[in-house]
């Protein structure tokens, strides 16, 4: 992890990533496609591609509705 993203999981300013694994990160992204917001931030943090997010389950027409976010 780089020295930026553990300084903000430090200050606790995202407290529900300071428990996360890559898997229930990844978990919770298909369970919450519905919010973009929460899924865009998410996805950044760990840098999932596409093939992650469409291996874990979610729908095709979601995961390309997010266009460039995802390679």
């Amino acid at each position: 992890m780089g020295k930026a993203k553990s300084r903000s999981l430090n200050r606790n300013v995202n407290d529900k990533f300071k428990y996360m694994t890559r898997e229930s990160a990844l978990n919770n992204v298909v369970k919450h496609m519905n919010n973009k917001n929460e899924v865009i931030d998410t996805i950044t943090l760990f840098g999932f591609t596409a093939e992650d997010i469409l291996e874990a389950g979610a729908d095709y027409e979601d995961v390309m509705a997010l266009g460039g976010l995802v390679r």
